[in-house]
């Protein structure tokens, strides 16, 4: 894992900028966000900071893998992005010094800003987050097989700890509305997604198709609320938060459905949670499906499990896929399109035979998969894992063992 931290203040980054510009925010979604100054809600806060200041930000960009210059040239000649790049003055990633010399070949004709400085390679830690292990030599730090906690690698490096936090956004320019949820009054952003209303407000809403990097999508329908005066549940991923609106999250009839929801995707599958290796709780990818299902102290489905096996795909040097525990949540076929750019992955049949496929219905070791790992990242079951290697005896014969990020 490559270490980075800020090194320049958010006076500073301003003093880079004029008001004409017109600005996108980049981030890489893997090192630079454990790191705490990368990923989509940094990009946000920044966005709104700047806007707050009165800077023109045309939008955000997530890449999955940030020092990979292909994926950075596929987002920039993405239909659904180019016009944004094309208008952009300035280009303002939030990714480590690698990463940023392809950021600045693909966008030579741009001005792109530096905002990190990369100090080494370094571990994530349950107990203390990212630490660094062993520090560059430029650094005059000594390896740590413990790790340095990073404010403690900021303090000895004379950077900064965290994201920009030298002021607080404006959020008088931006207009709330009042809402009430399970009886609570709430304040919140006009039009916000629902779902993410609920999560700031410590409600806990079951969901498996939402994800925070990704665009709404409304499949798996266990975000299902009451409005009062709509006749239909409504998707809470898919709604969002109007003036006056009454929302009820929880009640018998809504946790009857979900629960049916849940034995239903048991039944479509064969999720063994015993050996599943991302049933063990972990940063980045844990099983979301078994947790839900522990949650509604769901012991088995009354529906008959289905007896057809799928085979799994082993092509990928890195990615294992078993569709056997897909739930059709279609995250990572947004992941592949969104942060990707590489739209590599899709749906084929339909009905009961509805799977996720690689380029056209092919092995991933022979589509245009780049092994960024956006799915993985974002898959809420056991159906997409990291495929490490080991090598044990005298000929460094090569086993395949899987697990989660």
């Amino acid at each position: 894992m490559i270490i980075s931290l800020r090194s320049l203040s958010y006076g500073d980054l301003k003093k880079q900028l004029v008001p004409e510009d017109k600005i996108v925010i980049m981030s890489c979604n893997t090192c630079v966000k454990a790191c705490g100054i990368g990923g989509a809600a940094m990009m946000s806060k920044l966005e709104d900071m700047l806007e707050s200041d009165g800077y023109n930000v045309l939008g955000r960009d997530l890449v999955s893998i940030g020092c990979t210059v292909n994926l950075i040239e596929k987002h920039r000649s993405d239909e659904k992005k180019k016009d944004m790049y094309d208008a952009a003055t300035v280009i303002i990633p939030l990714i480590c010094q690698d990463g940023l010399e392809g950021v600045k070949y693909v966008f030579r004709d741009k001005k792109v800003l530096c905002v990190a400085k990369t100090v080494g390679i370094g571990n994530f830690t349950m107990d203390r987050g990212p630490v660094l292990t062993h520090p560059f030599e430029s650094t005059g730090m000594a390896p740590n097989d413990n790790g340095y906690a990073l404010p403690e690698v900021a303090e000895k490096l004379n950077l900064f700890s965290g994201f920009f936090n030298e002021k607080e956004v404006d959020q008088s320019r931006k207009e709330h509305v009042a809402l009430t949820i399970d009886g609570r009054n709430i304040s919140a952003l006009k039009g916000e997604n629902l779902l993410a209303v609920c999560k700031e407000n410590g409600i806990d809403l079951p969901h498996l198709c939402y994800h925070e990097d990704l665009s709404e999508y409304g499949a798996c329908r266990l975000c299902l609320v009451k409005i009062k005066g709509r006749k239909d549940f409504a998707a809470a991923c898919c709604t969002h938060a109007e003036e006056g609106m009454e929302v009820v999250t929880h009640d018998e009839e809504l946790n009857t459905c979900r629960r049916i929801l849940l034995e239903l995707l048991m039944a479509s599958g064969h999720h063994d949670c015993l050996t599943c290796s991302k049933g063990v709780p972990t940063p980045m990818a844990s099983c979301e499906l078994q947790k839900l299902i522990r949650q509604a102290d769901i012991g088995g489905s009354r529906y008959e499990e289905s007896s057809e096996t799928k085979p799994a795909d082993d092509s990928s040097p890195v990615i294992y896929y078993d569709p056997d525990k897909c739930v059709l949540c279609g995250r990572c076929v947004r992941a592949c399109g969104e942060i990707s750019g590489l739209s590599n992955l899709g749906f084929i049949n339909r009905g009961g035979r509805t799977a996720v496929a690689a380029g056209l219905n092919k092995e991933i070791n022979q589509s245009a998969c780049a092994a960024c790992m956006a799915c993985v990242n974002v898959c809420p079951t056991g159906a997409l894992n990291e495929k490490v290697v080991y090598f044990s005896g005298a000929g460094w014969t090569p086993s395949k063992k899987y697990m989660s990020l």
